[in-house]
């Protein structure tokens, strides 16, 4: 059905307010984002931005809503879109669609995994729960599929946790997130999978790779191979 023509107009207004959002955050990060300086911009008034998102936490949070989102829709485009495969390799190819996202959207990934994001995501916004859940969610399914092969070796990894950290596992478990079906050893393999795949594009990110390593899509390739292979039963080629 075709939008009636002030509902069009209103959600251009915010798509506008929220292209100069971004445009902001990519010059001086999440700090930089000026409601008046949005509304000079778009010669509008400061009280009109005001009506559309009510504070700097609201527009914030509906850039970390798209962002997430966009980020979900790659990665699962990559997951679902080649067939089956070994979990291995879906975990390479969807960890390569998330590098790509990134590399394609700098600042958007920083505010999503920076401060900001992690405190919306606590905040317990709905929308912005339900951005982030259905991008981890893909992260969740290669695993689920790993644990169904037999290949992560989830007695070694549990084995290895404290009796604390098991606990706080099964609590995490039990909220139910994405994960609630998954043994304590593949939550713990989750996180560390997770942990190095946003370390290692964070790192990049950041210009913190040494120059010498100029082929950075081989050298993440090896991290995210060795990452998965460390959890596994058998090595992953």
């Amino acid at each position: 059905m075709m939008m009636r023509r002030r509902d069009r107009r209103r959600q251009e207004t915010i798509d506008d307010i929220k292209d100069t959002a971004r445009s902001q955050l990519a010059i001086a990060g999440p700090a930089g984002i000026s409601m008046r300086a949005i509304a000079r911009h778009l010669a509008m008034t400061a009280s009109a931005v005001h009506y559309y998102f009510p504070s700097h936490q609201t527009l914030l949070d509906a850039l970390i809503v798209d962002g997430f989102t966009s980020l979900a829709q790659a990665l699962r485009t990559t997951y679902e879109g080649a067939g089956p495969r070994p979990p291995g390799e879906q975990w390479l190819a969807v960890c390569r669609a998330h590098r790509a996202w990134a590399l394609d959207h700098q600042a958007e990934y920083l505010l999503l995994y920076g401060h900001d994001g992690a405190c919306a995501v606590k905040q317990g916004n709905p929308q912005v729960d339900q951005a982030y859940s259905s991008a981890v969610n893909v992260l969740f399914s290669i695993m689920r599929g790993a644990v169904a092969a037999d290949e992560i070796d989830t007695e070694r990894i549990e084995a290895a946790a404290t009796a604390s950290l098991r606990r706080q596992l099964a609590t995490w478990r039990d909220e139910d997130d994405g994960g609630g079906d998954l043994p304590d050893g593949a939550l713990a393999a989750c996180m560390i999978t997770y942990a190095q795949l946003h370390g290692a594009i964070t790192l990049e990110l950041l210009g913190h790779v040494p120059p010498a390593l100029a082929d950075h899509s081989a050298l993440f390739d090896l991290e995210m191979v060795h990452a998965y292979t460390a959890l596994c039963r058998q090595p992953f080629t």
